[in-house]
């Protein structure tokens, strides 16, 4: 579709994997999509979803350079353009700058004290506490002493802001086997906001996610529930293999933690199964698009649609959701898959980045295994 000019573009930052998805789903409704990123080897950049690329400063290095690149090309960009950043620190940098880049761009979610809220761990926990919604059982650093004598082994130290902590050590938790483990830990992380958690034996397939789009006014415009079967590398890594599948009491304990805060835009509220106590256990509010938005879009949530919908005043509602399709991640699958045998991909299966119409994002994945080297996306 071809979009009209005086349509309002959408620049998806970090675009990769999560930013190629997006970028297929506003396309499709006649958007145009400028992809923005210090790197040009995301998969995103490569699609013909995709009508312009840019390099621009990397907000984790120079924030201000992001803005002022942002401010300086808002005229070329087109002026109201909608803003679909990918990844922690992009949000915080559109947040922290709101009231500047708002004055030239539509921003579909929520003020930055919101966005501080949901991702500091510690305070998650302590409101879902209050909500009474069950969570891992959770320590703060505040006394390492005290919190590593009382917490179960392993467990993990982990922190509210997760890029700034993996450019840091290179991992996205630390794993803790014992008491002087989790007190070198919480030294070396003293930097970052963190808790330390008991590890949860979650069974294969008890990662689950309620995802939404909810408007400034409250209204959820479109949920669903996904259900993670794989994840690559295992123990703590990021979704490949992922099935539709509607469980009301996720989609309630999610929406209520979001109505809790305020929050309005595009999240993914994660949960895990804990089989001892037999009960679903919020584990995080990711307040942002994320890896495998593509099942929801397939599925008839599409959420990018419904952000940008109401960035332009459009009361835009999910259509009924189609259950039980899978998304694949078709790199990392095909890793793990080496090493055993993984959940099978049966039934209608949305292919995270191959599309015979849309061929250069596979392209670049191809290059990426090459010379060229990897691209790094927390998502």
């Amino acid at each position: 579709m071809s979009a009209s000019s005086t349509t309002p573009r959408a620049l998806v930052f970090n675009c990769h994997i999560t930013g190629l998805a997006v970028a297929r789903s506003l396309a499709a409704r006649g958007v145009e999509v400028i992809a923005l990123d210090p790197d040009p080897r995301g998969l995103g950049q490569a699609s013909r979803a995709v009508i312009e690329r840019h390099r621009c400063p990397n907000p984790l290095e120079d924030e201000k350079a992001f803005v002022e690149y942002m401010l300086d090309n808002a005229s070329h960009f087109g002026e109201g353009a909608v803003l679909f950043p990918t990844n922690d620190e992009w949000v915080m940098a559109v947040a922290r700058y709101r009231s500047r880049l708002e004055t030239c761009y539509r921003i579909p979610f929520s003020e930055l004290s919101v966005i501080e809220a949901v991702l500091d761990k510690r305070r998650l926990y302590r409101d879902a506490h209050h909500l009474g919604i069950p969570i891992p059982r959770t320590y703060t650093l505040d006394d390492p002493k005290a919190t590593a004598k009382a917490i179960r082994y392993p467990a993990i130290v982990k922190p509210a802001e997760q890029r700034r902590f993996y450019d840091r050590f290179g991992v996205k938790v630390f794993r803790a086997e014992n008491a002087t483990e989790l007190l070198r830990f919480a030294r070396e992380a003293a930097g970052h906001a963190c808790v330390a958690q008991e590890i949860v034996d979650v069974p294969p397939g008890g990662f689950y996610s309620f995802c939404s789009y909810v408007a400034a006014d409250g209204e959820v415009r479109g949920g669903f529930v996904g259900r993670k079967l794989e994840q690559y590398p295992e123990g703590f890594g990021t979704g490949c293999l992922v099935v539709g599948e509607q469980v009301q009491e996720i989609a309630e304990r999610g929406t209520a933690i979001l109505k809790a805060y305020g929050y309005h835009g595009i999240s993914e509220v994660e949960f895990i199964w804990d089989p001892d106590r037999k009960e679903h256990l919020l584990l995080d509010v990711n307040p942002r698009v994320w890896k495998w938005i593509g099942l929801p879009i397939a599925s008839g949530v599409d959420l990018p649609w419904l952000a940008y919908a109401d960035a332009l005043g459009r009361g835009e509602r999910a259509r009924p959701v189609r259950d039980g399709l899978r998304w694949i991640y078709e790199r990392d699958y095909a890793l793990l898959a080496r090493s055993r045998e993984p959940f099978a991909t049966t039934g209608e299966v949305v292919n995270a980045v191959w599309d015979p119409d849309d061929p250069g994002p596979f392209a670049q994945l191809i290059l990426n295994e090459g010379p060229a080297g990897a691209y790094y996306c927390a998502c």
